[in-house]
């Protein structure tokens, strides 16, 4: 007796609020990502290349709920230190190919790590599961002058948390091959001070052995900023914090 093949079927996705975009370091992969998980259901933002001016522009006006980072074969302390770079723009899952490290993928700081090769249904329902555990998206950035880019470093610094690393925004301003410079980003910074002090916010720069963080806090003096090199005083490990280093 001939068996007959038995095709599974899936239960449709529901309906889909958040949106992803996939960031590749070459040419942008949603070209045959995109239609696959459209067939089962799932709707990108978009797909762009990482560093480009264009994908400042889409992901300021797109404002992904979760970044699905399109990642080669990559050593493991670069996959990290990307995964941390992409994260100052919204919670990041791996789309692992052959030979991708996941454990290095979560030390940076994954959401998640799903194979690429997988079923388009399993991929679409592993990315819907992501996006319900990722916070509402952001609202749009208040500094809407300049080059996408330099509106993009404004946004993640004054939304950021925690301090941000000054090697994470060089690799999101520039490529893994070619982070910016940090001349260039002090450089971007600075034209940055203005804008902060309209906004009633002041940067704090923390420096140690050629390390620099970045936070901004509310100002003390809405519209103003401590002079260059003024001292806020020395933390417990004698590192030398000031307001604007540049």
């Amino acid at each position: 007796m001939q068996k007959q093949s038995v095709r599974r079927i899936y239960p449709d996705l529901p309906v889909q609020e958040k949106q992803p975009i996939v960031v590749s370091m070459d040419e942008p992969s949603g070209s045959t990502l995109a239609p696959r998980l459209k067939r089962a259901g799932l709707a990108l933002s978009g797909a762009v290349r990482w560093g480009s001016e264009s994908a400042c522009a889409s992901l300021l006006e797109r404002r992904p709920a979760m970044m699905l980072l399109d990642l080669p074969t990559t050593e493991a302390d670069s996959m990290a230190r990307l995964v941390r770079a992409a994260s100052l723009i919204a919670p990041v899952a791996v789309l692992r190919h052959e030979g991708v490290d996941a454990v290095a993928a979560f030390t940076g700081g994954a959401f998640d790590v799903i194979d690429r090769r997988a079923p388009a249904a399993e991929l679409a329902w592993r990315i819907h599961a992501d996006l319900r555990r990722c916070p509402p998206t952001p609202p749009p950035p208040a500094y809407a002058t300049g080059t996408a880019s330099q509106r993009l470093l404004f946004d993640v610094l004054a939304r950021a948390q925690d301090p941000v690393c000054c090697h994470h925004l060089r690799l999101l301003l520039g490529t893994p091959c070619l982070p910016m410079t940090l001349r260039a980003l002090r450089a971007r910074i600075r034209r940055l001070l203005p804008t902060f002090a309209d906004h009633a916010l002041e940067l704090v720069v923390d420096q140690q052995w050629g390390l620099a963080t970045f936070r901004t806090g509310s100002a003390r003096d809405p519209g103003t900023l401590p002079q260059c090199g003024e001292a806020v005083g020395r933390s417990p490990t004698s590192r030398y914090t000031r307001r604007d280093p540049l």
